[in-house]
């Protein structure tokens, strides 16, 4: 395959958006959906190759590193938001995959990526949630916010959903909305079997905590001097740039008291 092998699965140009790619999905799986062709072996083969293809591109994460490792786009240099332990959000990328894929949308038993993609009414959900996801890595985050307040109204008990809305709030500085979405989905995660960690999401909430507090604005007084209120509330970008950072730094802290235990045993 070549270095744009998933680009031209869908036959989209590498500069494609979330839209383009969707159409294009829509358009070619109707060249090759087994259930049009008397479920023939060969469309199916290619019917797994588009649902790969649109499974990578369609996600704004996915994407950044298949551009990445195919040579298409340069690494960059700044963090990303999957930095450190992976870009996963629950405890695995697994848990994230059936997460987004299963709860709350009810699919048949032993559904796949594929399988739910063979009935293309079933999947407005999942479609709405990747859309969202790319207005949030694109920094629109008021379109965002409607894809994923929908997503949470038709499934409340997705950790996934909940995480990615709480984001979205504190990028538009809605902390309150923020934590309470943050709280939900810890809640959620405590109710699984076996329970879900999910270290991000309290790290997270634990950087909202910080930032909500009068010593965080004591430490942005004291390295901003009299313009230190206006860099606080400069830009939406700004604001997840710090909470990143405030992230970062309580992961490692908590890293490092795990080692310290561990030297103690």
């Amino acid at each position: 395959m070549s270095p744009s092998g998933h680009y031209e699965t869908l036959g989209v140009a590498p500069s494609a958006n979330f839209r383009d790619i969707k159409k294009a999905y829509y358009r070619q799986v109707k060249k090759c959906h087994p259930d049009l062709f008397g479920g023939s072996r060969e469309k199916e083969e290619e019917f797994k190759l588009l649902v790969f293809a649109f499974d990578v591109l369609s996600d704004p994460d996915k994407r950044r590193r298949y551009d990445v490792s195919s040579g298409i786009a340069l690494e960059e240099t700044r963090p990303q938001e999957w930095f450190q332990d992976g870009y996963s959000v629950m405890d695995t990328e697994a848990d994230d995959i059936l997460e987004e894929i299963i709860v709350g949308n009810n699919p048949p038993p032993g559904a796949t990526l594929g399988s739910l993609f063979l009935d293309l009414e079933k999947t407005d959900v999942f479609m709405s949630f990747r859309e969202g996801k790319n207005f949030f890595r694109a920094g629109s985050y008021r379109n965002a916010l409607n894809l994923f307040v929908k997503v949470v109204n038709h499934s409340p008990g997705n950790i996934l959903y909940r995480y990615y809305l709480a984001k979205t709030y504190c990028a538009l500085k809605q902390f309150n909305d923020a934590r309470m979405h943050y709280g939900m989905a810890v809640n959620l995660g405590k109710r699984r079997i076996p329970p879900q960690r999910l270290r991000r999401i309290h790290d997270e909430l634990d950087a909202i905590s910080a930032r909500k507090s009068p010593a965080w604005r004591k430490v942005v007084a004291f390295f901003g001097g009299k313009n230190a209120k206006t860099r606080f509330v400069d830009s939406e970008e700004n604001t997840v740039s710090e909470l990143n950072r405030a992230i970062a730094r309580i992961m490692a802290e908590r890293r490092k008291g795990e080692d310290e235990k561990k030297l103690l045993k």
